[in-house]
């Protein structure tokens, strides 16, 4: 008779693991409510794991969506009356979590041994950023852990929807841009030089803009694998410099002057900060505190030096409102809302209402440029190649006059 494995609520709230033997897993549901249990997790058959499954689980990577579902589903069970390390315990083999699994085996451990969840999380920034372990321990301080993690996961579903929406924006014209410049390697490479060899036989009279696409093409077929080489070693280079936070900082500034790029940035940047904003604050964080946060987040698109600076002037009792607008990082109308929360004692609340309507104004910007990228992308390419099989037509034309 097999034997199943199982996970169950009691109705003090506690997590029982244990394992029956039955003859079916319907069997094994009708035991564990004989004897009071609520069911919380899927009755599975008990079978020895393969050498393959456990490489495959060791050298699986945690990503940000398995930290969301974590966060979802531990509130969900310390609101159904679950401890906290009971709920961690049925998330460490909880498929949902993916490669998450073994930090939170990592995190309960930490916790049985003494540490607070929030001192746990902190053993894991590149998952648990400054922002989360902080909303954590206000959480364990004011017994409303449950709630907390609710807000954390549905912002981190929010903004986690927002990337989506800004790698698709920036997706789809790199794509159609990448297809159009494979169309015309392949004509420079491969159709161009047979057109080429006809005309030199001929001696036929080619047109500047001709003779200079023939000599591009014969310089890439000649150059080809050299070329090749140095389009690696310029990625892996770009790469490199993108992993330092000084080079990518320099980079995000420089392009961020840009002006179809610079509207968006500010867009994301005001998002970011007043979503931000508005969650640590609601959630009791000090604004000191929020602010030195959020430093940290910030630092990724602009000058961290220029938010220390932010950060120093409020610590010393000036207004938030003020330093921003000596910083000149978020818009004016952005700013002035965040005054008008200072002045009314509803800054949490006006932060989220800007997050919400720089939100909205990115993803209309967003829509407006992947509706011109990819078509202007077209057009141009379309042009080029064009205009090349023109010239080279006409060029063919007048040879076939001069041998008729």
């Amino acid at each position: 008779m097999p034997n199943f494995k199982y996970k169950a609520m009691t109705q003090a709230g506690e997590i029982v693991t244990g394992s029956i033997a039955a003859p079916t897993a319907a069997e094994v549901g009708r035991r564990i409510e004989y004897l009071g249990l609520v069911p919380v997790d899927t009755v599975t058959e008990e079978r020895p794991e393969s050498v393959a499954s456990s490489f495959f689980t060791l050298t699986k990577r945690a990503k940000s969506e398995d930290v969301t579902v974590f966060t979802l589903d531990l509130s969900l069970l310390l609101k159904a009356g679950a401890r906290l390390d009971d709920g961690l315990e049925l998330l460490s083999s909880d498929a949902d979590v993916g490669g998450l699994r073994a930090i939170v085996a990592k995190v309960r451990a930490s916790i049985l041994s003494g540490e607070s969840f929030g001192e746990a999380l902190a053993h894991h920034p590149a998952l648990f950023p400054p922002m989360y372990v902080a909303l954590v321990r206000v959480g364990e301080a004011s017994g409303t852990l449950g709630e907390i993690l609710e807000v954390l996961a549905a912002e981190r579903a929010r903004s986690e929807a927002m990337r989506r929406k800004l790698g698709d924006a920036l997706r789809y014209p790199a794509f159609v841009l990448a297809a159009a410049m494979s169309v015309l390697m392949f004509f420079l490479l491969f159709v161009l030089p047979q057109f080429a060899s006809v005309l030199r036989d001929f001696n036929a009279k080619l047109d500047p803009t001709v003779l200079m696409f023939i000599g591009l093409s014969e310089f890439l077929r000649a150059h080809g694998q050299v070329l090749a080489l140095l389009l690696a070693a310029l990625i892996a280079a770009v790469w490199l410099m993108l992993r330092r936070p000084k080079m990518r900082i320099a980079i995000m500034s420089g392009v961020s002057r840009l002006p179809l790029i610079r509207p968006i940035l500010t867009y994301h940047r005001t998002t970011l900060f007043c979503r931000n904003l508005g969650v640590l604050l609601a959630s009791a964080v000090p604004l000191t505190t929020t602010l030195r946060i959020l430093v940290d987040m910030m630092a990724a698109s602009s000058d961290p030096a220029i938010w220390m600076r932010m950060v120093e002037r409020v610590r010393h009792g000036g207004k938030l409102s003020d330093a921003l607008t000596d910083t000149a990082t978020l818009p004016t109308m952005a700013v002035r809302m965040l005054r008008l929360g200072e002045e009314t004692g509803q800054l949490p609340m006006l932060a989220s209402r800007v997050a919400e309507f720089y939100e909205a104004k990115l993803q209309r910007s967003l829509d407006r440029i992947v509706g011109i990228a990819g078509p202007a992308a077209i057009v141009a390419i379309s042009i080029i190649v064009g205009g090349l099989i023109v010239s080279v037509m006409t060029s063919l034309l007048s040879v076939s006059q001069i041998i008729g």
